[in-house]
């Protein structure tokens, strides 16, 4: 089976344990992947909002770039069919390669303030960026500052535009609701959340409400669900494949349709897992589930067709 999956951390976590992405005891590795049947992933350079949110993100953001070409050549090197995801002809073609990553960064501060940085990123290959992780940076606000009700920056409205002209997923998971609903009436193109769940089933500040919910599919835009058991769960201890069908379910019932959902896993950046998921190996018995639960057709759209269309429209 063939799956998309929106959102993980592992890039950095490579980098951090000097591992490789072929094979490593990390929620994901690629061999794992091609035993799945194959897919499209989402690797995030994840810059820690504590240290770069305002100055000096782009060398670590480079350093971790750095970390993901050399991985790609050695993958390559293995024989593994690596397809890079860079345009909507790259986008379409997916389905014929084992492998598609497709390369994001998680929190604006890499660009350091400078849109030349965003361009140079893009240049890189860089095709998604999360505006912000949960705090303040020089974009916006993120959910941590809900309470200053701050939305978008000056700046903030000039990285969606430029973002918007290139041809990048722009990503609100982590911001602040004002900083949502300003980025959802600034972008030209439809906006991505691509790890956050449902906020009346897990009333964590990180999880979309309702009317976020509908907004963004009626924007058609795209939602990944993520995996981490204290976003599924009040009580994360009792997070299982269950709970992500709920919020799958959830979701489909609110939006009216089955368009613009998926998987953002949120793997290798998060400490608690549902207790049936412990890697991106056990996402098979999940899909299986799922499709007892909506059938084939739905599944196959949560799955991937809605990620790849997504891709479409604002790549």
């Amino acid at each position: 089976m063939f799956i998309c999956d929106t959102h993980c951390d592992t890039i950095s976590e490579l980098y951090k344990n000097e591992v490789d992405f072929f094979a490593n005891k990390q929620h994901i590795d690629v061999e794992r992947i091609l035993k799945n049947g194959g897919g499209l992933q989402f690797c995030a350079l994840f810059i820690p909002t504590e240290q770069f949110r305002y100055h000096g993100g782009i060398r670590y953001t480079l350093t971790l770039l750095d970390k993901y070409k050399t991985e790609l050549k050695k993958l390559a090197a293995r024989g593994v069919d690596v397809h890079p995801i860079l345009t909507k002809a790259d986008a379409t073609a997916a389905l014929q390669h084992k492998f598609n990553p497709l390369l994001a960064i998680e929190e604006g501060g890499a660009l350091g303030g400078s849109l030349a940085a965003l361009r140079m990123y893009y240049e890189l290959g860089v095709r998604a960026l999360t505006l912000v992780w949960s705090n303040r940076n020089d974009i916006a606000d993120g959910v941590n500052e809900d309470c200053t009700k701050g939305g978008l920056t000056t700046f903030g409205r000039q990285v969606v535009a430029e973002m918007n002209r290139l041809g990048m997923a722009v990503d609100v998971s982590h911001m602040s609701t004002y900083g949502f609903w300003d980025t959802l009436a600034t972008s030209s193109k439809p906006i991505i959340a691509t790890h956050s769940n449902a906020y009346s089933l897990c009333d964590q500040p990180r999880n979309l409400n309702d009317e976020q919910i509908k907004a963004l599919g009626k924007n058609n835009g795209f939602i990944g669900i993520n995996f981490y058991a204290d976003f599924l769960e009040k009580d994360y201890h009792q997070a299982s494949s269950e709970s992500i069908y709920k919020h799958l379910a959830y979701m489909l019932d609110l939006l009216g349709d089955d368009d613009h959902v998926g998987f953002g896993t949120d793997f290798d950046g998060i400490d608690h897992t549902p207790v049936d998921i412990q890697g991106v190996q056990d996402l098979v018995p999940l899909v299986e589930l799922l499709t007892k639960k909506f059938g084939d057709q739905t599944v196959a759209k949560i799955t991937h067709q809605n990620c790849l269309n997504y891709l479409q429209r604002v790549l």
